[in-house]
């Protein structure tokens, strides 16, 4: 079996995804709680203490020396919602480390291993519109996306002729029906402006099911974009 590490694999788009995972793939949850299907990884990843033992863990499964392993990153936060003028330091911080750091780092190591052991990588970060679209209220989401997105690039330019075969890219999914969207919708307009964007959207029936974004993901894993890419998935706007 293949394993699949899944970051945020307890909520939203990353649950859908080890529930739809392929029957080959061995699931591994990485998340505070654990996944709907697979193995469960116990970890903060706010918490860069959490970040070595994920690569720890990832040593001791490739000796297995499977055919290629794979990293999906959905793990992330939208909050604290609010101006970074006035939001909580410490939740703060937390948000940062977790939507700017800890994929960079986790994707690093990542590579690291698979290179190590001589094991083919796909990495799949999870970007988000806002990754090019400012928005208020949410400032250190919009900069933790972007730093994935240039991520995956970068590495991507870096991986350009190797001869194992890594594979990295992103995707950019839109109008999700997902706890983070939910509370998106419930934040005051006044601290998050976009929350009255998926309001109408939910009004209007046109919020993607996690279930349907996370087929289209697994496709593209399946079929990978060109290197470094950030597709668009879910309720794309026409």
């Amino acid at each position: 079996m293949q394993p699949v590490w899944i970051t945020g694999a307890s909520s939203g788009i990353g649950a859908a995804l080890a529930d739809a995972a392929p029957a080959r793939a061995r699931v591994i949850g990485v998340a505070r709680r654990p996944p709907p299907r697979g193995e469960h990884l116990p970890a903060d990843l706010a918490d860069p203490g959490a970040w070595a033992a994920f690569g720890a863990h990832v040593d001791a499964v490739l000796r297995e020396r499977p055919a290629r392993a794979t990293l999906l990153h959905f793990a992330g936060t939208l909050g604290p919602i609010g101006p970074a003028s006035v939001t909580d330091p410490a939740e703060y911080e937390r948000s940062v480390l977790l939507n700017a750091a800890s994929g960079q780092v986790l994707g690093a190591t990542f590579l690291r291993a698979c290179r190590h052991a001589g094991v083919p990588a796909t990495i799949v970060m999870c970007s988000s519109p806002a990754a090019t679209s400012a928005r208020a209220g949410a400032a250190q989401y919009c900069a933790g996306k972007a730093a994935l997105e240039a991520w995956t690039r970068a590495v991507a330019l870096e991986l350009s002729g190797d001869a194992q075969g890594d594979v990295v890219f992103s995707v950019v999914p839109y109008g999700v029906d997902t706890p983070m969207v939910r509370a998106a919708m419930a934040a005051p307009a006044t601290e998050l402006p976009l929350g009255e964007l998926f309001r109408a959207a939910a009004a209007a029936d046109r919020l993607a099911r996690p279930a349907d974004v996370a087929g289209e993901i697994w496709a593209l894993v399946a079929a990978p974009p060109a290197p470094g890419a950030a597709v668009a998935v879910g309720a794309v706007p026409a």
